[in-house]
């Protein structure tokens, strides 16, 4: 190795030297108290008592309370729609006008029928009255022939009149009883007559009944209460019988089907809470409650039909809607500790809290105590504290990963509990 410049020697010495000394100072001058670790900026929040619910999820179609499809009952022409698409309808509410012309004739075609068959049922009437009339003078007949046959009898017996007197007034009682006879099929013939002058007009009422029935469904008429859907027509269109022209939606209740595990069996009952959620956000959208449960088991899927049913009073919940179900089979009121602060070392769960650590000088500082924790199951955000932590401990929720035990922190803000 070569030599090294005197020179250059003196000045590497000078350089460590005066590194030596400021190091010296530097050290003379940092207080004792300052040499720690500095403080963590953390933020914590107070445990407080809250409600944990032992919940199902499932997923399903919610379905009105009825719908059903507006039909005209018989054909024609439409000359006017008088309800918008998506409009509120009651009950007999018209919806379309179909042109009422040929139904209008039908009708004034079948009332002039009915006033002939009224006319023919009087005259039918009126000859049964006069049939009547002759059967009551054809017995009167009857009766005066035979008194007076009776009469004649006793007198040819007793000599004053001759046989061939008896042979007259037989004569006549047999005229008067055959004219008798014949009263009485004409009776029987007029009252055929009239009950057939009857059936004719009661036939020609129904016609006109019916004409004005049809002359009626010419107004399309809601046959329930509820929303509207979607109307299609325009005026002049032809629309025949049994063409659904729109659809009527009962949407102040809606129903959704739930199969839930017969290892749930023994937990269902009726008016269990349901919540419903909204599959892309999660939010909620209304509660409801069970209000039937099946009596059967699905075979196939080993599933028990039960049937939750919501109040929609807002109109925010749609027929055929996807939704996600929760059924809360309990609740229980339990501490609730954020997922954000439980921190795992081999298989053991931890948690930080908040403490007052006395110095020395009769002061306190804050630092971060690790607890370990028995946890329950999670509920969101938040597990179920089963051991390990009481309510009022302030426990950090950030920065956990900078943290040990007994390390100083600065809590910069409360977070809102759960």
């Amino acid at each position: 190795m070569p030599p090294v410049p005197v020179g250059r020697m003196s000045r590497v010495l000078g350089v460590a030297l005066t590194l030596s000394l400021a190091v010296a100072a530097c050290s003379r001058s940092q207080p004792s108290g300052e040499m720690g670790p500095q403080a963590v900026p953390v933020q914590v929040q107070e445990l407080q008592p809250g409600t944990f619910e032992e919940s199902s999820d499932f997923v399903g179609a919610l379905e009105a309370e009825q719908r059903v499809e507006l039909k005209p009952e018989v054909a024609g022409r439409v000359i006017q729609v008088l309800v918008s698409s998506g409009g509120a309808v009651a009950q007999g509410q018209p919806v379309v006008q179909l042109s009422p012309d040929q139904a209008q004739a039908e009708v004034s075609a079948a009332q002039a029928g009915a006033q002939a068959a009224r006319f023919g049922r009087d005259a039918a009437q009126a000859q049964v009255d006069a049939a009547q009339a002759q059967l009551a003078r054809a017995q009167a007949d009857v009766e005066l022939a035979a008194v007076e046959f009776r009469r004649t009898e006793q007198l040819v017996g007793a000599g004053a009149l001759s046989r061939r007197d008896l042979d007259n007034a037989q004569n006549q009682l047999d005229v008067a009883q055959a004219a008798q006879r014949q009263a009485q099929d004409n009776v029987r013939a007029a009252q055929a007559q009239l009950q057939q002058s009857l059936s004719t007009f009661d036939q020609a009422q129904a016609q006109v009944n019916v004409s004005r029935g049809d002359l009626g469904f010419k107004q399309v008429v809601a046959p329930v209460s509820g929303r509207l859907g979607d109307v299609s027509l325009r005026v002049g269109d032809f629309v025949d019988v049994g063409q659904t022209l729109a659809t009527i939606t009962q949407n102040s209740e809606l129903f959704l089907r739930i199969q839930v595990p017969t290892t749930r069996s023994g937990q269902l009952r009726p008016g269990i809470p349901v919540e419903l959620l909204s599959p892309d956000t999660g939010e909620p959208l209304a509660t409801g409650s069970v209000n039937f449960i099946s009596p059967e088991v699905d075979g196939e899927g080993q599933s028990i039909l039960v049937k939750a049913r919501f109040p929609n009073e807002a109109g925010n919940l749609r027929d055929g809607q996807f939704v996600r179900a929760r059924l809360i089979w309990s609740a229980t009121t339990t501490l609730l500790v954020p997922t954000v602060a439980v921190t795992r070392i081999a298989g053991q769960s931890f948690v930080f809290v908040a403490t007052d650590q006395p110095q020395e000088n009769g002061q306190t500082l804050r630092v971060a105590s690790q607890r370990p924790v028995q946890l329950g199951q999670i509920q969101g955000n938040n597990y179920q504290v089963i051991d390990g932590l009481e309510a009022g401990d302030q426990v950090i929720v950030t920065n956990i990963l900078q943290l040990q035990d007994g390390r100083p922190i600065a809590p910069a803000a409360q977070a809102a509990a759960p």
